[in-house]
């Protein structure tokens, strides 16, 4: 279906479609538990992994008298009713399910699916855009849903489940094989609007090694973190520009990209690391030991104030990075541009952009060395596309 609503009916899987159901059985192995919608288009991608159940908890959202409609139709004949729904409002499309009953019963489908699981297995679970949308936004606490871009098809997505905290979105819309060198180029997604810029955190340091906060300080990669760089090199995407924070450990990743795609690093301030202040090249038990009440009220009672005293506060880091992007977008039109910067700061420009507040950040990991989160820049918002991707450190 081209750009039409499916909801609960179902259309012919495309060539691309079919493309991409070949590459995503090749990445996975069966898991301990795999479920998928009971949607045909759902069971069929998920049998090319293993021996499916089908469950109609899973479905994606019924879109009543929109399913069939492009968004232009949908435009012409219920804008009304369209903007609500984009505005998050709790509307039911005519003849179709209200979106606080659709966030319930997804809910319960991942509750269902995760008490069936004991402690170190894993499910993986077929289903649809919007479900894997809203399960993502309702896990993180997502103030704007319009800031977090749908998944793409057969992009995986993990969440992991501990039962004793909120779940913690470790990847969000994984789609490299879709991009991979072996990969038939009728198997790509569709280019989506805007340009993308894409955040690379560095490669593993020493400092990395012994649990350091290493901040603004200077630490040099280990040799599995210029392994990393170099793998790193070998797969990512064709950049038109690429940036660096001015720190060794961002530079020395992003110097392997640009010799393999022939291209000069610009170094941005901006694009460093969170400020500890007092606390830099500490371990958490060093800093504890020194200023435990400031630590606690930082890390224990979610209060956003400077670290270290003197050094700058995770919104503020944030805003820095959010900044420099505009400065850097503003200043080329290349796309995509390639950003080589630190987790910490990344985290917080990332979640600030989805409107979480510090204290929920815990939805987010930091992203894992050499890992890359993509942004899509459009006109009037910044979108966030995927997070945590590395496919480089799968094999």
């Amino acid at each position: 279906m081209s750009g039409g609503w499916q909801g609960h009916s179902d259309s012919p899987i495309t060539r691309r479609g079919l493309a991409q159901i070949d590459l995503l059985g090749g990445r996975f192995n069966a898991p301990d538990l795999l479920v998928s919608s009971d949607l045909d288009r759902a069971v069929r991608t998920a049998e090319a992994i293993g021996v499916v159940e089908p469950d109609p908890m899973w479905r994606e959202l019924d879109f009543g008298a929109w399913e069939g409609l492009t968004q232009r139709e949908t435009r012409r004949r219920f804008a009304t009713e369209l903007e609500a729904m984009r505005s998050g409002l709790d509307f039911a499309p005519e003849g179709g399910e209200r979106l606080s009953g659709f966030a319930s019963r997804i809910q319960q489908a991942l509750d269902s699916v995760s008490a069936r699981l004991s402690d170190g297995e894993e499910a993986i679970v077929v289903t649809h855009g919007g479900v894997i949308h809203g399960l993502v936004a309702a896990a993180l606490g997502v103030g704007d849903q319009r800031a977090l871009a749908l998944p793409a098809n057969t992009s995986a997505t993990t969440i992991v489940l501990d039962g004793t905290r909120r779940p913690e979105v470790f990847v969000y819309n994984d789609a490299s094989h879709l991009i991979a060198d072996t990969a038939p180029s009728h198997a790509l997604p569709p280019p989506l609007p805007g340009r993308t810029v894409m955040l690379f955190r560095h490669a593993e340091t020493e400092a990395n090694r012994e649990h350091r906060w290493h901040g603004r300080g200077e630490t040099p990669l280990t040799e599995s973190g210029r392994i990393q760089a170099a793998d790193l090199a070998k797969t990512a995407m064709p950049l038109d520009h690429i940036a660096a924070s001015p720190l060794s450990r961002a530079r020395d990743t992003a110097a392997p990209v640009a010799v393999a795609q022939d291209k000069t690093v610009r170094v941005f301030d901006g694009l460093a690391e969170i400020h500890f202040g007092a606390w830099e090249g500490m371990t958490v038990d060093e800093i504890r030991a020194v200023d435990e009440d400031a630590f606690n009220r930082i890390y224990e009672s979610g209060l956003d104030e400077a670290r270290g005293s003197t050094g700058e506060t995770f919104g503020e880091a944030g805003e820095r990075l959010a900044a420099t992007v505009d400065e850097i977008t503003a200043d080329t039109d290349a796309d995509p541009i390639g950003l080589f910067t630190h987790g910490g700061v990344a985290r917080a420009y990332v979640t600030g952009l989805l409107g979480i507040g510090f204290a929920d950040r815990h939805g987010l990991p930091v992203l894992r060395n050499t890992a890359r989160s993509d942004i899509r820049i459009e006109p009037n918002r910044a979108r966030l596309v995927s997070y945590n991707i590395a496919p480089h450190l799968e094999t």
